[in-house]
């Protein structure tokens, strides 16, 4: 099987096996729900999982260790800056995806594979880590609960903002399960030294002729003018489609918002969506 082959057959089984994992983590979580962030540690100890804080220096963000029928999850400080930090509850609740999907579990508790050692990324490549990123998401961020908050809600920044703080999770978290649930047409973007690293593109997004993967930054766009002339924005940037996109329709007045969230001095994460009628 040749590797685009592989892949896209990975893509469809992770695609399939979604529905399955949301669904697991909904019914914990709404089980958990009280109207505060969802506590992974209360989860964890209403079903037997011990847990541990300590500083692991470089090894793992999180780990979930099987011994003689017992699990257990490792938090490194070393890398996580606090117990309670958005980051820290992340990496629990991918640990718990571990333990809750059944294939995880069984594969740990049988020995096929050896404790599982996590680091906490935007987008992880092992299929498996992928899947307990998913289960965190969703675990976190329930979709009846996130749909709830973001009803009547334009797509901005300030949006963006509260939900992290309701949830208590980092602003790319938000950024993708609200692109996962689909609840308003939007790109996403990393660029890195002024190259387009990866790009996600909501289905019923408008424009299509969208730069490619490997491409320059538009000079025009917001992340453009941080990579060639070292802007950086607080707020989301007014924008012309041009200034992003080639479309041939793109009428002379429309517009589109960007927000740029500055991952490092030579990385940015690009949130464009079109500008809704009636809003700032």
């Amino acid at each position: 099987m040749n590797v685009g082959i592989k892949k896209l057959s990975e893509e469809r089984k992770l695609s399939y096996r979604k529905v399955e994992i949301a669904d697991l983590a909904e019914v914990i979580a709404l089980n958990h729900f009280d109207g505060k962030p969802i506590n992974p540690e209360l989860i964890a100890d209403n079903h037997g999982i011990t847990y541990s804080y300590n500083y692991y220096k470089d090894c793992f963000d999180g780990m979930l260790e099987h011994h003689s029928g017992n699990f257990h999850v490792y938090v490194n400080l070393s890398r996580l800056k606090g117990k309670d930090t958005p980051r820290a509850r992340y990496t629990f609740a991918h640990e718990l995806g571990h333990y809750f999907i059944d294939e995880h579990r069984n594969s740990l508790k049988g020995g096929k594979t050896p404790s599982h050692p996590s680091f906490n990324g935007l987008i992880a490549k092992n299929p498996v880590e992928r899947e307990a990123d998913y289960f965190a998401s969703c675990l976190l961020m329930p979709a009846k609960i996130f749909i709830k908050q973001c009803f009547r809600r334009p797509l901005d920044a300030r949006l963006i903002d509260d939900l992290a703080k309701y949830f208590h999770t980092s602003v790319s978290s938000i950024i993708f399960r609200y692109f996962e649930l689909n609840l308003f047409p939007m790109m996403i973007v990393m660029s890195k030294n002024g190259i387009i690293e990866w790009k996600m593109v909501s289905k019923d997004f408008k424009y299509q002729y969208i730069p490619a993967k490997g491409a320059p930054v538009p000079k025009t766009s917001a992340a453009g003018e941080f990579f060639n002339l070292g802007k950086q924005y607080i707020d989301q940037q007014p924008m012309f489609p041009d200034d992003w996109f080639k479309d041939f329709n793109i009428e002379h007045n429309e517009q589109i918002r960007e927000k740029c969230y500055y991952i490092s001095n030579h990385s940015v994460l690009s949130v464009v969506w079109k500008k809704e009628k009636g809003m700032r």
